[in-house]
């Protein structure tokens, strides 16, 4: 909630896209580019992470739940902050 309100409103946006679309479509949706993020796993369960485009800077941070489950972790208003290592 921290975020600019272009920010939430994209992200939210982008919420109901996700929620519209099967799992196997957000890797083809161009407007997603959703992609794995390479050597990157979450600490606590071990799982792979990925990144989804919110707008051209903020990206959101995700993770794959029961094979069928996207979980957002976190929203990154600046593009370079949501691949460093935490």
């Amino acid at each position: 909630m921290a975020a600019e309100p272009a920010v939430r409103k994209a992200a939210a946006k982008m919420l109901v896209l996700l929620q519209s679309l099967e799992l196997v479509d957000p890797w083809k949706h161009p407007g997603l580019n959703f992609e794995k993020l390479h050597g990157m796993i979450e600490p606590d369960t071990g799982h792979q992470l990925y990144s989804l485009r919110v707008t051209a800077s903020a990206r959101a941070v995700t993770c794959l739940l029961s094979g069928s489950t996207l979980v957002l972790i976190s929203l990154h208003v600046q593009h370079d902050k949501a691949y460093r290592k935490r």
